[in-house]
């Protein structure tokens, strides 16, 4: 007579549950292991405590830069780059100086716009300490409005993370480069900038413009002051009668300046 397996050791039927097999620190660890994968992302890497990124298909140095508030000389000194077209996939790349560590900038403070057609700005409470700020650093750019719209987010009011400008606007009117330049970036491949188009104007400066519903130029493009280079994408694609909006950043050596202290 052939002698049956316990019940307690049973070996688990296809299509049941292997959780009681596996054992709970093996079911733990697994939960773990998964979460921690959840948690890992592959735009950021460090070794040794310094940030470092792996170039991905699409990457350029610029939009590299933009995306970690950096100087695309610096970077690209930094990690022996002659060519800023030369980048390959899966290439490390640091983000801060050999030896160093990348520093943050000091916080901006938002002022009163005098565009055309902004929005109004919250009253500061009674009693709140005024904060002096440093003369903006001259520009040699001649910089003009991408578009005809209303604020409705300032530098850095309401979203510090944004860096720049909110732009309200009708979708699909027309995002034109604020100032004369060649196209550096052109795509959707910048986590949280949708279809994003980067503009070096020289050296120093570049323009950004993010959340584009489409993109009018390409790579390597030489594009005028007031071309149409996009075109402006919806709040909510699930609802377009919310209408549409711009981000708009102007940066100097890499690092987000106020736009409305360049713009005419």
């Amino acid at each position: 007579m052939r002698s049956r397996t316990p019940a307690h050791r049973a070996r688990p039927t296809p299509g049941r549950s292997t959780a009681g097999w596996l054992g709970l620190p093996t079911l733990l660890l697994a939960i773990a292991v998964l979460a921690g994968c959840a948690a890992s992302t592959d735009y950021r890497d460090w070794e040794r405590g310094q940030p470092v990124y792996y170039v991905k298909g699409g990457d350029t140095l610029y939009s590299i830069a933009v995306a970690n508030d950096l100087d695309w000389q610096r970077l690209a000194r930094w990690n022996g780059i002659s060519n800023p077209r030369h980048l390959r996939i899966g290439q490390r790349l640091r983000l801060s100086p050999p030896g160093g560590t990348t520093t943050a900038s000091a916080p901006s403070v938002s002022r009163p716009a005098t565009s055309r057609g902004t929005t109004s700005r919250k009253a500061e409470p009674s009693g709140a300490a005024s904060v002096a700020r440093a003369t903006p650093a001259a520009s040699s750019v001649d910089w003009r409005w991408p578009l005809e719209g209303t604020v409705l987010h300032r530098f850095p009011e309401g979203a510090p993370a944004q860096k720049g400008l909110i732009l309200g606007a009708r979708i699909d009117t027309a995002v034109q480069a604020a100032a004369a330049g060649k196209v550096v970036y052109s795509g959707d491949g910048l986590p949280g900038y949708g279809n994003l188009v980067i503009v070096k104007h020289n050296a120093a400066w570049l323009s950004a413009y993010a959340y584009n519903k489409s993109l009018a130029v390409t790579e390597g493009q030489q594009v005028r002051r007031g071309q149409t280079i996009a075109r402006v994408g919806p709040v909510d694609h699930r609802d377009p009668a919310k209408g549409g909006h711009l981000l708009f950043h102007i940066r100097r050596q890499g690092k987000p300046v106020d736009p409305e202290r360049y713009l005419p």
